[in-house]
């Protein structure tokens, strides 16, 4: 029984633009993780830095 698919044969530059759109998605998934990433941390180190205000002392009280 003789094949009768077509072969798929893929020019150079439908290669290059699949490799160049992939490297292309893959960089702005890489940029969109990281600065997901640094807005947690961002937020987490802002929050346990400040201060209560029912901990801090005024200059016009005694002790």
């Amino acid at each position: 029984m003789a094949d009768t698919r077509q072969r798929h044969q893929h020019g150079v530059r439908k290669n290059l633009v699949e490799g160049i759109g992939g490297a292309l998605t893959g960089a702005a998934l890489v940029l969109f993780l990281r600065g997901l990433f640094q807005r947690r941390a961002t937020l987490a180190s802002a929050s346990a830095s400040v201060p209560s205000t029912t901990d801090r002392k005024t200059s016009g009280e005694s002790a």
